[in-house]
């Protein structure tokens, strides 16, 4: 029987007999088996493909996609331990300033907010030219972990202690990353490798993100960036049009698997069957994301004519839009940002709750403002439980 090895942590024992240590000298890695991995890259691509189409021939792609953005953001948190539901998080963000950072809120909704909006800063600056860079990292997770629990943990800072991959319920340690005076260099090893073009696209991303999760280069957060820089990629090496990918359901069902195919690569250099699991979890995920996205389509229709016959108002489309886009709303916000003028905007708001399509999560009470759900959006794109 192997002796059993146990590892101090915050002042918890911890059991690491089974862990296995970060494959140091092993990246990139100098083989692939490509002949195992033709088929399933096909298809991934081929789901990548329609799911890019889908959207691009869809008027308001990224109107239709806010929700489901809000929907990753709480799910790829959950995976750290962060939780929260979309509604909360959506009650935040309606409560929040646009030009400022979330200060308000729950720790838990607070991060699952910040995650989003550390997204959109990243993606940002990539349209504008800045490549993906340690900088570009390390300024996302500034933002992650900006307020909260996350701002004692060192945000934009690269890790100065061990930090380990674990149950924290069983006390057990699965992985342990990098150690930290190994990570400058390994970490300039990663941008280079996310920059080398002759390196299939998505085979690249696959190997990218499990490098990034292996090395742990930050005290905390680093499941969460991990996953953004996935989205990141499909889009900036050309399989995506757009950064509008969303693959944390698939992940997180999938947590135990997840983790065991990264211990496999430390263990015995099987980084043909990660990216074997990462094509797989694209794939599936693409698929979900075209049925998903197509509900969300119809359901905007449906809404159209509905907002049309209850409104009868040249502004019906733009309400329709507002509220797809913030699915819960302070209505002093949707009078403000709707384009519609002030009077009607108060009108079309009691009238969609008197028909149903909206309900009073907070009335009005004075000078304070009702805040208000679209229910039906916010059921279709419900985070699993």
């Amino acid at each position: 029987m192997d002796e059993k090895v146990e590892i101090l942590v915050h002042n918890t024992k911890y059991d690491a007999s089974e862990a296995v240590t970060y494959h140091t000298g092993a990246f990139p890695p100098p083989r692939i088996d490509l002949n195992a991995l033709i088929n399933p890259l096909s298809q991934t691509l081929i789901a990548l493909t329609r799911y890019d189409t889908l959207l691009s021939t869809l008027p308001n792609s990224e109107l239709l996609l806010a929700p489901l953005r809000a929907r990753d953001a709480v799910i790829s948190s959950r995976m750290e331990g962060t939780i929260s539901t979309l509604e909360e998080v959506l009650r935040l963000e309606a409560d929040a300033d646009p030009d400022q950072p979330h200060g308000t809120g729950r720790n838990e909704a607070l991060e699952v907010a910040l995650y989003a909006r550390a997204l959109r800063q990243a993606e940002r600056r990539l349209s504008e030219g800045y490549p993906l860079s340690e900088h570009l990292i390390r300024s996302a997770h500034r933002t992650l972990l900006s307020f909260g629990r996350g701002a004692m943990k060192r945000p934009g800072e690269y890790k100065v202690e061990q930090n380990y991959i674990g149950d924290h319920r069983q006390r057990k340690i699965q992985f342990i990353p990098i150690a930290p005076h190994q990570l400058p260099p390994a970490m300039e090893a990663l941008i280079a490798y996310i920059g080398n073009e002759t390196i299939q696209p998505l085979l690249r991303t696959a190997i990218a993100h499990i490098e990034f999760e292996a090395l742990h280069p930050f005290e905390d957060g680093n499941g969460r960036i991990g996953r953004m820089l996935i989205t990141l990629m499909l889009w900036k090496t050309g399989i995506l049009s757009a950064p509008r990918f969303f693959v944390s359901d698939f992940f997180e069902r999938h947590k135990d698997e997840y983790i065991e195919r990264m211990r496999a690569v430390s263990d015995n250099d099987d980084w043909s069957g990660w990216i074997a699991f990462f094509l797989e979890a694209i794939q599936s995920q693409a698929q979900e994301n075209i049925a998903i996205v197509g509900r969300i389509h119809r359901l905007y229709d449906d809404m159209r004519e509905r907002f049309r016959d209850t409104l009868r108002s040249k502004w019906s489309v733009d309400a329709l839009n507002y509220i797809f886009a913030n699915p819960i709303f302070r209505n002093s916000r949707f009078t403000r940002e709707a384009g519609i003028p002030k009077q009607s905007a108060n009108t079309f708001t009691n009238r969609l709750v008197e028909d149903g399509v909206l309900r009073i999560l907070v009335p009005p009470a004075g000078r304070a403002s009702g805040l208000y759900a679209f229910s039906e959006l916010l059921q279709l794109v419900q985070e699993p439980s």
